[in-house]
């Protein structure tokens, strides 16, 4: 098959042009182009990697290190005003006020490289805390699960805020979650670090960021409540841990519904699902039978003196990765 992309430029210039403009212009194909070419990349990941997962081989890291240049050229590629960063948005902060677009498109291809990152680099994240051979690993996982908090913050509070808002979007919802674990379990591994205060701190302001994004939404109730089925399941099984609270709520969670997904795209029609009731008082939704901060304290505190090993982290983040959108109402 040879087919191809659609030319950058704007609906009414297409009988106008045969070439399209600059990908350094901003149009209305901008964002799809740019969505395309992180298809092309999770495909190219997909391909490279499918033998050796069916076989249930682990990826040499050569391979790990090669598939990271190739998001991180994608990443560096797209056009300016799709940059993440102080500079970028000073310097598109007039086309981000007239084009608000924009600004909301930047945050969720920001969002579908960074998850990306955190996606490859998981089986070395715990892995490089204690071995210099795979220190990169466990560098881009935590800068990459901090830019996700940092975009949606940015999204939540910044001019101009996305409308509709992120918390209804299953996508945005599950990579945070996955960012925010990510912070948890690096306290795990760092307990004793002279900035193991400031690291708590981090995760507990991740854990407020969901708890708000909880009360926001149906979409969001959903999504949070899921994968923090999934935490619970793998959090009471780790050697030596004590939660009570987080069991006895265990005890009457339902299954994750988690299913297995490739490097794809992540955007099938579910993963935008945007709840029909989104002007619900906060005070209709149910709300957790413990507060989710109260949850995450006593998972910290109870990490002190938890007997932690790679494969059960590791199986948490495989499985908190792999959930995806139930379509349950």
């Amino acid at each position: 098959m040879n087919v191809r992309q659609p030319l950058n430029i704007e609906d009414e210039d297409i009988d106008l042009s045969d070439t399209g403009l600059p990908s350094s212009v901003p149009t209305t194909m901008s964002y799809t182009l740019c969505r395309i070419r992180l298809a092309e990349i999770s495909r190219q990941m997909a391909d490279e990697t499918a033998a050796q997962l069916f076989q249930g081989q682990e990826l040499p890291y050569d391979t790990i290190i090669a598939l990271d240049g190739k998001l991180r050229r994608g990443l560096n590629e797209m056009p300016g005003f799709y940059h993440f960063g102080l500079a970028a948005q000073q310097k598109f902060a007039t086309l981000y006020h007239e084009r608000p677009v924009f600004a909301s498109q930047r945050s969720m291809l920001q969002l579908g490289y960074h998850f990306r990152f955190c996606r490859l680099h998981r089986r070395h994240f715990v892995r490089g805390a204690k071995d210099p051979r795979y220190s990169y690993s466990h560098v881009v996982c935590l800068q990459s699960a901090r830019t996700v908090l940092e975009i949606k913050r940015i999204m939540d509070e910044e001019s101009p805020v996305m409308t509709p808002s992120s918390s209804l979007i299953w996508a945005v919802m599950h990579h945070v979650f996955v960012a925010a674990v990510i912070l948890l379990i690096d306290v795990c591994y760092n307990w004793e670090d002279v900035l193991a205060n400031k690291r708590k701190e981090e995760v507990i302001a991740a854990c407020r960021m969901l708890t708000n994004a909880h009360r926001s939404s149906a979409v969001a109730r959903r999504a949070v409540d899921a994968m923090m089925d999934v935490l619970r399941k793998h959090w009471i099984h780790v050697r030596g841990l004590k939660c009570p609270q987080a069991q006895a709520q265990a005890q009457s969670a339902k299954p994750a519904g988690a299913v297995q997904q490739s490097f794809g795209i992540d955007t099938p029609d579910s993963m935008w699902n945007v709840s029909q009731g989104q002007g619900q008082e906060a005070a209709q939704l149910p709300q957790l039978d413990m507060p989710l901060e109260d949850l995450w304290k006593e998972m910290l505190d109870g990490s002190a003196q938890a007997g932690l090993d790679t494969p059960n982290w590791t199986d948490l983040l495989n499985d908190l990765t792999d959930a995806n959108y139930t379509g349950e109402p």
